[in-house]
């Protein structure tokens, strides 16, 4: 029915949007003007699954009219109270959806699904300014060792690529299935630990 309704009561969503935004912009007012300036948070995340395997959910026109407004007023309402990065979840083919959410003061997306069919190198040549977060396939982790070190290895070299660049949280592409192998998760963390340069620590094998 919502669907229908962005065609057929344009006026009623445009008043229900309106109403939300209000709504989220006064909570944020009432949070944030009890806080001092200096624990005042510097970061907002998005949870908006909105893209399926082959593409968004809604157009990208629906989504120019009736989000982007809604987007900018709240992220202009948060970046006038010291909040600097954004960033937007959304599974998914989003490739038509990042400009929108850029264009919407969005810094940062993630998981960049890729089984459907998004590529967290070619996101970052397209859109250099992007914070990315995830891209590395979670299927790489299905197998035991030591068959899933090739897999592994692959979309770690995916990551490699943009830790150089800067910018990137590498992580999978969305939640670790609860099948994948302790001993399979176990290497990738250590690799992805040692192409990151983190030094040694509490190390989920020890």
């Amino acid at each position: 029915r919502l669907f229908y309704a962005y065609y057929d009561q344009p006026d009623l969503v445009h008043d229900i949007l309106d109403y939300l935004c209000d709504f989220w912009i006064a909570i944020y007012d009432a949070v944030l003007s009890d806080l001092p300036p200096a624990s005042r948070p510097d970061s907002a995340e998005f949870w908006e699954d909105m893209a399926y395997r082959n593409g968004p959910l809604i157009s990208p026109s629906l989504f120019r009219e009736f989000m982007l407004p809604r987007y900018q007023r709240l992220i202009g309402f948060l970046r006038e109270n010291g909040v600097r990065n954004f960033c937007v979840d959304t599974d998914g083919n989003c490739w038509q959806l990042i400009p929108l959410f850029l264009e919407a003061g969005m810094t940062a997306m993630l998981p960049f699904e890729v089984q459907a069919g998004m590529d967290i190198v070619e996101v970052r040549r397209a859109y250099p300014r992007l914070q990315v977060y995830g891209g590395l396939d979670k299927r790489a982790l299905a197998q035991s060792l030591p068959a899933a070190k090739p897999a592994i290895e692959a979309e770690l070299a995916k990551a490699e690529v943009l830790l150089h660049q800067g910018g990137y949280i590498p992580m999978a592409d969305h939640l670790i299935p609860p099948d994948v192998p302790w001993e399979t998760f176990v290497y990738y963390r250590r690799r992805l630990e040692e192409m990151s340069g983190r030094k040694k620590g509490h190390d989920c094998g020890d």
